[in-house]
């Protein structure tokens, strides 16, 4: 029989069992079940521990203290660990972090609260941000605050309750062949390469930008099962050129061989494949190249720009991605296989990028009209 914990208690109605903690001097509801019971003990051994603190505080024993009295105290030390530059996702979070260095700023922590945070919400959403870029900017000060109450920088009662992320998913869209082929001619010669290795190979921006010579591989013997040993085209990607840190192999396409094998003439290993006129790309050159060629073929262009339905019409250079994704899928390979060329770590994230046109679904009842006139055929025969 399991140990009761003092101070949480139930009562058993309709065969449900409901569970309180006894905190600050009354009952306080945690939830029904097992899922309850688990909830109410960690509020009562929460709230002990609290008291405990209280009272060596009280006897002089221990001073009770809040390192950081603001949110930009607290989000200052978070960006000033070690741990946190060396994040692949470091200048991602600075881009964020901006947002809510403007609405939070020199606010006091305790002023900070659930409240507070639907306000930032309706704020961002005012200046058209998508419900996914506040989520993602929700999630930072989330880890944030978390961060600071782990290594008590802050007290617990500081933290807000909530952090209102709602995980509303409204995914890029595909590229048709037509835009693609449209934006190839409203491109540059080094540019319509990137395309091409974007379209074929569903590479992310960063891992196309800093590809070098060396990750490339044409005419690589491999060995495969039974013994057999063949000749593949690949790129090699490891654990320190992808966002996830997950080494993984992409296929390289016949047309995507020809650009790569064009461009690796006089290379030294260690030289860059994809440049602008000789030069690296800058951050923000595939994005600024990509709304150009858009503007030229008349595409529309950017993450908010929605059809009717309210789903997203413009298209950004990450679409290629879902593009590639998408395109495998339709060819009849397994998420497995797909996974292992795309890098998702998840099978969540990558049903995110996987877009089935009408005619692809449509497809079903192609091949179950021809079975049934096959077994016909047979059944008269």
């Amino acid at each position: 029989m399991a140990k009761k914990i003092k101070g949480v208690t139930c009562i058993t109605r309709n065969g449900a069992t409901y569970w309180y903690a006894r905190v600050d001097g009354r009952r306080k509801y945690c939830g029904k079940d097992d899922k309850g019971k688990k909830l109410a003990e960690i509020a009562r051994k929460k709230w002990e521990v609290r008291q405990y603190e209280n009272r060596e505080v009280s006897v002089g024993v221990k001073k009770k203290k809040t390192a950081f009295k603001t949110f930009n105290d607290l989000c200052n030390w978070y960006f000033e660990r070690p741990k946190v530059q060396q994040q692949k996702i470091y200048k991602s979070k600075l881009s964020k972090v901006k947002h809510l260095f403007k609405f939070f700023g020199e606010r006091k922590l305790q002023d900070i609260d659930s409240d507070e945070i639907d306000r930032y919400r309706t704020k961002r959403e005012g200046e058209g941000a998508a419900s996914g870029t506040i989520d993602q900017e929700l999630k930072l000060l989330r880890t944030i605050y978390y961060t600071g109450r782990k290594y008590k920088k802050i007290h617990a009662d500081l933290v807000p309750g909530t952090f209102d992320i709602r995980g509303e998913k409204n995914p890029r869209r595909a590229i048709t062949k037509d835009e693609y082929e449209a934006l190839l001619k409203h491109s540059d010669s080094d540019f319509q390469d990137v395309l091409v290795c974007a379209y074929e190979s569903a590479m992310r921006k960063a891992e196309i930008r800093n590809l070098r010579a060396y990750q490339v591989n044409l005419d690589k013997t491999m060995g495969i099962s039974g013994g057999e040993r063949l000749k593949a085209d690949f790129i090699d990607l490891g654990i320190f050129d992808t966002k996830t840190g997950a080494r993984r192999t992409v296929p390289v396409s016949s047309k995507l061989r020809e650009v790569l094998r064009r461009r690796l003439q006089g290379l030294d290993p260690e030289d860059l494949v994809f440049t602008n006129n000789g030069k690296k790309y800058w951050t923000s050159a595939f994005a600024e190249r990509m709304q150009a060629a858009c503007k030229e073929a008349e595409i529309p262009y950017g993450d908010k720009v929605f059809n009717v339905k309210g789903e997203r019409a413009g298209i950004v250079f990450h679409c290629f991605r879902h593009t590639r994704t998408s395109l495998w899928v339709e060819m009849g390979f397994s998420d497995e296989i797909i996974r292992r060329a795309t890098g998702h770590r998840s099978l969540d994230s990558y049903r995110a990028y996987v877009h089935l046109s009408p005619a692809a679904v449509m497809r079903l009842v192609e091949e179950r009209h021809k079975n049934d006139i096959q077994e016909a055929v047979v059944a008269t025969g």
